[in-house]
């Protein structure tokens, strides 16, 4: 049945110098509350109300050799916000059905801990009449930090009287090279 509400309410903060002299950055704040109120006419979080979320974007170019048509390319990216929302799990229902199930009447009650995350990029780009030819590296989640992404069902035979609610983790450190072409 459709018949809750929503309120999705907040102000963002927008600082941006655009690609000039091989530079730019963007930083970006957000403060933001987002509720709804279910038919049973409990307003509750929305899964996603973290409260806030910053981004920091920058990058320089820098050129080598007097035609400026190669380029060494250094950028970064930072994210911290406020951790998502769930719900408590009902122990006894999760280990009857082998996986989580929320306590509704507390639905999005608690949060994840704050996000973080941190990305470098290193690059050589090379111009040609035709085509730009670019190889790269990008450092996703350099400081290895460990987000949470879901609660799980994860009873531990070796440990009966442990928490059988375990945190799943998004990926960790994670390096990307490539090779790209732009024509």
């Amino acid at each position: 049945v459709n018949k809750g509400t929503g309120n999705h309410y907040g102000v963002e903060f927008t600082l941006e110098r655009y690609f000039s002299k091989g530079f730019f950055f963007l930083f970006t704040a957000s403060l933001y509350e987002s509720k709804y109120k279910g038919s049973d006419g409990i307003e509750r979080n929305t899964d996603y109300n973290g409260n806030y979320i910053t981004n920091l974007l920058a990058g320089k170019e820098f050129k080598i050799g007097s035609t400026g048509r190669k380029v060494f390319i250094l950028s970064g990216k930072v994210t911290y916000s406020g951790g998502r929302r769930y719900s408590p799990a009902d122990i006894n229902a999760s280990a009857a059905s082998g996986s989580i199930v929320a306590v509704d009447s507390l639905r999005n009650t608690l949060q994840y801990p704050n996000y973080f995350r941190c990305d470098l990029k290193i690059g050589y780009k090379v111009s040609t009449k035709h085509f730009t030819h670019e190889i790269s590296c990008d450092l996703v989640n350099i400081f290895n930090t460990k987000n949470v992404l879901a609660m799980t069902y994860a009873p531990d035979p070796n440990h009966p009287t442990a928490s059988p609610i375990e945190p799943e983790y998004q990926l960790g450190f994670l390096p990307l090279i490539y090779y790209r072409v732009d024509f």
